[in-house]
């Protein structure tokens, strides 16, 4: 088959083991048997229904049964609940895996270490191969108490690029900017030569569309960090070091000038679709397959004459490019709870989602419904996925149960074959050419450093936006108060905070 990611090469390997243990078949109990789960992703809460599953359940003989009120759509409250209640599903997926291992190492969750040896040659298989992997599974005391949903991290980093307007650069005769000089150069002239034609100065160069990550993104470029780190193998805490303090003022002076939306911080999440339906944004960094969906708006096109948003390398500064978010190895995962009445059915099922099949209908849905093969073999989505009226891809799938959080991994090919070719091979260029700042891994906690931590970090997060907002919008003098700011933080117990997560890093790499 041609075109397989990483990934696939291992499901060969394991097919074998699978066929042996169910005989050619997948049927894990003789007879139909109900195992409940909570799970909530994005709002969405988990539906039997979903054909998925249901296909599922038709192979396994297990059928998952969700529970809770439908009209439960936050997961942390409804998990709380749950926990509070003392009345705990069979199952449990949660985007929060330090939740359910803080459960475990109190007894909520069962240690699945013992259960995957004896009860799932697909999981071990899996973890044999990707040794990373198998690290991100692993609590702080060497136990597992969830198997992750792991993203195709081998074959796919990128997750957001930077944009700029290429009608507006050829409007002004301006090369695409490729050193940090040469951007700011061309947000000065987007801010002042009048790309848009309408004779104001109501251009934006430069726009975020999320509050959240706005410090984040426009410090990243540069190299800068806002939160911990590993630089080498030793833990930083990035606010602490010279290339924040070089960033922030730089990044002051950009707003100062009016190069940044000088509503960055309130405008909202909607911001995005206001700058370029109205002809006002310049530059923004944002998520590869739904930025690169405002080149194909029919919309926006006939409004907008010669629109054309395209991702660029991220400016060269002091030898190095920096693309400063991108996708975890995973988020979030399943487990089991200490009060399922058959864990060595759960396991068989977890690890029905590693065989060839589970694999395949978790990313694509049912054959002949959702996906088809090519003559070489090639998997596409049918019309029902790319053709839905008033829907997108990825929300025909969503309602099929496709993607839905599991233990399991994903496959990138799925989000190459319904996502915008122009976006995957961006995002492909991104991650070919090492732009991708990789996250400092999902660090493990003991329950003791986990209450100490969370409190620090709670703080410091807080202390570094506010500040990091007041810098930027010139409520506060920075070369004035920055080392004020320094104490602070280590009022707050920076350097415990630093240690515990030395600990956790230095553990995570041994485990």
């Amino acid at each position: 088959m041609k075109n397989k990611n990483i990934l696939s090469t291992i499901f060969g390997c394991i097919a074998c083991a699978t066929i042996i243990n169910a005989q050619g078949e997948y049927q894990i109990t003789p007879k139909p048997t109900e195992v409940t789960i909570l799970a909530i992703q994005n709002g969405k809460v988990f539906d039997e229904n979903w054909s998925v599953f249901q296909e599922a359940f038709k192979d396994t003989n297990i059928k998952l049964k969700g529970v809770g009120s439908k009209n439960q759509t936050d997961e942390i409250q409804a998990f709380n609940l749950a926990v509070a209640s003392g009345d705990l599903p069979d199952i449990i997926s949660l985007a929060y895996p330090d939740k359910l291992e803080d459960l475990g190492m109190q007894g909520g969750m069962i240690p699945l270490n013992e259960l995957i040896d004896k009860h799932a040659p697909n999981i071990k298989a899996f973890f044999d191969k990707y040794p990373r992997y198998k690290k991100d599974a692993v609590a702080a005391d060497g136990n597992i108490y969830f198997i992750p949903d792991y993203y195709d991290w081998y074959a796919m980093k990128a997750a957001q690029g930077l944009y700029i307007r290429k009608d507006w650069l050829n409007k002004l005769n301006l090369p695409v900017p490729n050193t940090m000089e040469e951007y700011y150069n061309t947000l000065k002239a987007f801010k002042t030569q009048d790309p848009n034609g309408n004779g104001l100065a109501d251009e934006v160069p430069y726009f975020e569309r999320s509050s959240e990550f706005a410090e984040k993104e426009l410090l990243g470029l540069f190299g800068a960090e806002i939160g911990f780190y590993v630089d080498g193998d030793t833990v930083k805490f990035g606010p602490t070091q010279p290339r924040f303090k070089e960033a922030m003022k730089e990044i002051i002076k950009w707003y100062k000038e009016g190069l940044i939306d000088q509503e960055i911080f309130t405008r909202g999440f909607q911001s995005r679709d206001y700058m370029l339906r109205n002809n006002l944004g310049g530059s923004t960094f944002d998520w590869f397959s739904s930025t690169t969906s405002y080149n194909n708006d029919a919309d926006l096109k006939a409004k907008v004459k010669d629109f054309e948003f395209v991702a660029i390398a991220p400016p060269l500064y002091q030898g190095k490019r920096y693309a400063p978010d991108a996708r975890t190895t995973y988020l979030g995962g399943w487990g089991i709870t200490a009060t399922a009445k058959d864990p060595v059915a759960i396991i068989k099922y977890f690890d029905y989602w590693f065989s060839e099949k589970g694999y395949e209908i978790s990313n694509w849905g049912i054959e002949g419904d959702t996906f088809k093969r090519d003559k070489d073999g090639n998997k596409y989505f049918t019309d029902k996925v790319m053709k839905a009226n008033n829907k997108t891809p990825l929300q025909v799938l969503r309602d099929e149960g496709v993607q839905f959080r599991i233990g399991g991994a994903q496959d990138y090919q799925y989000e190459k074959a319904w996502g915008d070719p122009q976006a995957s091979e961006w995002m492909e260029w991104y991650t070919k050419e090492g732009f991708i700042v990789d996250p400092m891994p999902t660090l493990k906690y003991t329950v003791e450093e986990s209450k100490k931590i969370q409190k620090i970090k709670t703080q410091l997060d807080m202390t570094v936006k506010e500040m990091c907002q007041k810098w930027i919008l010139g409520a506060e003098d920075f070369d004035a108060t920055y080392d004020q700011f320094i104490k602070r933080l280590n009022n707050l117990g920076l350097d415990e905070a630093v240690k515990i997560n030395q600990q956790a890093y230095d553990r995570f790499m041994k485990s």
